[in-house]
Order: C-alpha cells, then structure tokens, then sequence
C-alpha cells in the first residue's frame, strides 16, 4: 500500500466521520420524540430508532462481504450517500410508518459505512497502536457526537424538529465529498477477494475464539445502552419525569459525549499499555452504576452529573472492543470479520429499544435503567471470569507485522 500521510487520513477517515456523528447527534435529541408526534405509544415511537438498527443488521453481514470483494472505497461512498438522502426524506414523510420505512434504509447505509470504516481502520492499525489510533479516530467522532446533541436540541427549539433532519442530510453530504475526494483504498481492498455467500466456516471458527466473543458481547451491551437508553428511554425520561425540554435533553446528552471525549485518548493508550480485558471490565461496571443512578434524580443538574458518569463508562466500551475484535482475527477476511463483529453490535442496538421500550410501557420510565444496569454488571462479570487478553505481548503471544498506519 503507498504510504499515507497523516493529512489524508484526517481528511478521508476522521474528518468525514465527524460531520456524520455531527449529523447523527443533532437528530439524537428529537428521533423518539418527533416519531411519537405522528400519535404513536413510547413502544412503537422507539420503533424509530429500532428499524435503523434491523436496517444495518441485515446489512451486516453483506456488507462485510462486499467491502473484501468491491473494495471498502466505494462502499464507504454508497453508505454515506444513503445516509444523506434518507436523512432528508425522513423530514419530508408525512406518516409514520414511511417514517419507519426510510430509517430502516439508512440504517442498511450506515452499515455500509461503518463497516468499510472499521475494516478500512483495521487494514492500516499495528496491534501496538491500534487502542490510542482509535482513540484519535473515536476523538473526531466524539467531538461531533457531542457537539450534535446541543446544536440539535436548539435547531428544534427555534425551527421545529422536522429541520433537524434537515441538517443531518447537510452533515451527509459534507461527509460524502470528503469520503469521494480523499479517501484511499488499501492493499486489501483492492484484492477483490471472497465470494458473495453467507460465511459459515468463518463465523463458525470465530464462535470459538474467545477474544472476539468477549469483544462481540461487550460490543452489544454497548451498542444497548446507546440505542436503548441514550437514545430511547433517556430523553423520554428527561422529557416526561423531569420535565425538560429540547434544548436541555440536548445538553445532557452532550455531557456523556464530552466525558467520551475527555477520556478518549488517555482510554487508548491504556488499552495498549494495559490491554483490552481491563479497560472491558471498568467501562461496563462504571456503566452499570451510572445506569442504577439515573432513575435517582429529576433534575438537569444532577442527570448531567450522572450521564457524565455514563459517558465515562461507555468511553472504554465503544473502543476495546473493536480493538479486542482486530487482535483476534489477524489473518482473517478483514471485511467480513469485521462484518460479523458489527453484526452482534446491531444485535444489541436492535433489541435495545424494543426491550425497554416494552418495559417502560409496562412498569414505568425508572424500571428501564434497572434493567440495563443488571444487563451490565451480569455481562461485567462474566467479562471479568471468563474474557480473553487480546494484546500481543499481554497474552503470551509476540506482536503481527505491523502495516502502514495512520
């Protein structure tokens, strides 16, 4: 593979994956909401976030697929440019369930794009580097995240929710220009490998490896908590119990962002120095206190206390694994192990908001948080008991040769 400079990689990775997450935070504050102004129940409304899920999990797996055999370049570009049109047809439909229908499409776009991403990410990583490079990744991806919130939480209190999809599709197409104008294929991209058929043999011989199971599960329980409290119960918590409105539901989510933010980098360094399984650990029991304090507090001071303390929790949770994950499938179809990794994320994001949501129809908005947080601290422990060090060096095992990094 040439050589790739550190400008490009900023301008074809990271920066296009900031105006995404930017995009995705703005409407984080709305979805649940705006969805149930079409006069459906908290269950159905979460629907919304649900059909984008099942949209990148059936994608998963195809996409995985099609990023070794057309390359992860222009997957990257047909995910975001779906992405960007569903953003702005999601403003436009005028019932629910056309509503439902374009997020399901671009949940299949954002499958696409994250998984050429991820792989992408894995063709150019050094095991030794891959905990603090990410970390440099998840900062750009951070800052928009917890930019997007806070702007979107004011875009609907002055314009209305309806502009805020708006605004994502803009985020889309910024993104799809720089994606088309900078991105760079990689060595293993332009093999062309594999075929198109569901991968059996594969999956089933990554069923067996601990590492990536461990990074699988942690990978889901994360991807729970985002779908089905982030972005789900605790705006609908914010907005019914504590009686906040856009703008501050906005900001409160943009604190667990800001802690991401924060302890990023410092997060990947120590997944190299220390390894994986710990920081694993530590993510998912902070997680699951935050998780238990919520349903304590009605006030936007102490709820911005508590998701600050969410965010420190998920910072570990959203990074080790995908470096767990790369570690244990050195040798492996890039594209398709990745897309199986992504696979059993989607799996948590799907069933984040149909299990909760069900939940706080039925007993309440607290009874969700105490739900996740036992989720959580059983996952912790089996994580703790059981979980595989990944970390060359940590685990008996000598570093890979390395390939060019960013």
């Amino acid at each position: 593979m040439a050589e790739r400079s550190r400008a490009s990689d900023i301008l074809s990775i990271y920066v296009p994956s900031f105006f995404i997450f930017v995009g995705m935070g703005i409407v984080s504050p709305v979805l649940t909401i705006y969805a149930q102004s079409f006069g459906v129940s908290i269950f159905l409304a979460g629907m919304a976030i649900t059909v984008y899920s099942l949209g990148r999990l059936v994608m998963d797996f195809p996409a995985g697929l099609l990023a070794d055999k057309i390359g992860r370049r222009p997957l990257m570009i047909i995910g975001t440019a779906l992405i960007a049109l569903c953003a702005f047809l999601n403003a436009t439909a005028d019932n629910f369930w056309l509503f439902l229908f374009y997020r399901f499409i671009q949940g299949i776009g954002a499958s696409m794009w994250m998984t050429s991403r991820t792989t992408l990410l894995a063709d150019i990583l050094k095991p030794e580097e891959r905990g603090r490079v990410l970390g440099y990744f998840q900062s750009f991806q951070t800052i928009g995240q917890a930019a997007g919130p806070t702007i979107g939480g004011f875009i609907a209190t002055w314009y209305g929710a309806q502009a805020n999809f708006y605004f994502y599709a803009a985020m889309g197409i910024v993104s799809l220009v720089l994606t088309y104008m900078f991105i760079k294929e990689t060595e293993s991209g332009k093999a062309h490998s594999g075929e198109l058929a569901f991968p059996k043999d594969l999956t089933l011989k990554l069923m067996k490896n601990k590492g990536f199971v461990f990074a699988s599960i942690a990978s889901a329980t994360a991807f729970f908590i985002v779908s089905g409290i982030r972005q789900d119960i605790l705006p609908f918590y914010a907005a019914e119990v504590a009686g906040l409105g856009p703008a501050e539901i906005g900001m409160i989510l943009s604190v667990a962002t800001l802690a991401n933010l924060f302890l990023t980098i410092p997060i990947g360094y120590g997944i190299d120095l220390i390894g994986r399984k710990p920081i694993v650990v530590f993510g998912l029991v902070t997680s699951g206190i935050s998780m238990f304090l919520f349903p304590q507090f009605s006030s936007f001071i102490l709820l911005c206390g508590v998701s600050f303390i969410m965010g420190i929790g998920t910072s570990g949770m959203q990074q080790a694994p995908l470096a767990m994950a790369t570690d244990a499938t050195i040798g492996e179809p890039r594209g398709t192990s990745m897309g199986i990794f992504r696979f059993f994320g989607d799996v948590g994001s799907l069933l984040g908001p149909i299990l909760l949501g069900a939940i706080a129809d039925g007993f309440g908005l607290s009874a969700p948080f105490y739900v996740m947080s036992g989720i959580i601290f059983l996952v912790a422990a089996f994580t703790y008991l059981y979980g595989e060090e990944t970390l060359p060096g940590k685990n008996g095992k000598k570093p890979d040769k390395a390939k060019t990094a960013p």
